[in-house]
């Protein structure tokens, strides 16, 4: 039985406004692109709104002991994918991180994420005092590794680094044992150094980072993303006026979308967007440790860490805090697979906000 108001208004307010800003800086952002049709990205982000709209509609009416019974499936699943990718031609740069389905290109990565949060709060919701025990520490820590080593060779370094760390967030703020997980951090540490010391794509990203140097093809993109928050100074150069997206800034309307925002919308347009993700990282969590059932808590924090995590790491590639690893902007940059697993995430969290604090499942191991 769920309760009878409707949902969070505070999580629904702050995704529709971050809905609303993603249309007109993906317009600004590319309306030079396709001068005979300055609305041909808008018009391919609408249908993927549409289509993201029904996901998000999904996740809102599906019960939450519907993700319960096939979570151990949507996980299996998404192993499946991230294989299936090897097995698939890859771009022309030798990766393989899509699955092309002729009229939609879809990234298992988006996808695991999820699944991953599934997988875990089945497991942690599976008997009363498992959580006392180091079985969930190890058995979790395990599989999770092993999802991040596909991957990290797919290569998507930054989607399996983002793997780990959510994983440590969800068991954190689970009630499991703490103790264990001062091991895994230096294991992730170490994962991510050697994802580094194996890869000239990740060093050169690292160089870029720390030396922003425009004369560089490793430095080019961190200089120019802050150059873009430096022209916006408080107040920006005013929606549509920016020059950065003509020809200085690659994949802004994707991977840079946020420095676009810094640039056209100054320092309070920034500071804007990310009051949005506060709301949405708060709200989730108060609404998700209100919940007394583990699963539920779980699925509930581990969605909302995922929208937040997203938006933090493309922040932080923007303003050169971290090197850049292709993470777009939940709700805002162009990108139909985030989009959609992004209403997907909001849907569930909105259904989690108007469940009772009690919920009583029948156990399905």
């Amino acid at each position: 039985m769920v309760r009878s108001k409707y949902f969070d208004n505070y999580i629904f307010l702050a995704f529709s406004l971050l809905v609303i800003v993603g249309f007109v800086f993906i317009y600004s952002a590319t309306f030079t692109y396709t001068p005979a049709d300055p609305f041909y990205y808008v018009k391919r982000h609408f249908i993927a709104l549409f289509i993201a709209i029904f996901a998000g509609l999904f996740g809102y009416l599906m019960p939450m002991d519907f993700w319960k019974k096939w979570a151990y499936a949507f996980f299996g699943f998404g192993i499946v994918l991230l294989i299936l990718v090897y097995i698939l031609p890859g771009d022309s740069t030798g990766t393989h991180r899509w699955i092309n389905l002729g009229f939609f290109k879809f990234q298992p990565s988006e996808y695991i994420k999820f699944a991953t949060v599934l997988f875990i709060a089945k497991y942690l919701s599976r008997k009363e005092d498992i959580l006392k025990t180091l079985e969930p520490f190890i058995v979790i820590s395990g599989i999770v590794f092993f999802t991040a080593v596909l991957i990290a060779f797919e290569p998507h370094k930054g989607a399996a680094l983002f793997l780990l760390i959510l994983t440590t967030l969800i068991l954190f703020s689970s009630r499991a044992n703490v103790k264990p997980l001062i091991i895994f951090i230096p294991f992730m540490i170490a994962f991510g150094t050697l994802i580094i010391l194996t890869s000239n794509y990740a060093k050169s990203r690292l160089i870029g980072m720390l030396n922003p140097d425009p004369s560089t093809k490793e430095g080019y993109q961190a200089f120019q993303s802050l150059v873009a928050f430096v022209k916006g100074g408080p107040f920006g150069e005013g929606i549509g006026s920016g020059t950065q997206k003509l020809k200085y800034l690659p994949e802004i309307h994707t991977d840079y979308i946020f420095a676009l925002i810094g640039e056209e919308a100054g320092i309070f347009g920034t500071f804007f967007v990310l009051a949005l993700y506060i709301v949405i990282l708060i709200r989730g969590v108060q609404i998700s440790l209100s919940k007394d059932d583990i699963f539920v808590q779980t699925l509930g924090l581990g969605i909302t860490y995922i929208i937040t995590l997203n938006a933090l790491f493309h922040i932080f590639v923007t303003l050169n805090l971290f090197p850049s690893t292709g993470f777009t902007l939940p709700f805002i940059s162009y990108g139909g697979s985030s989009l959609i697993m992004n209403f997907l995430y909001i849907g569930i969290l909105l259904r989690i906000s108007k469940e009772p604090n009690k919920i009583n499942f029948v156990q399905r191991i």
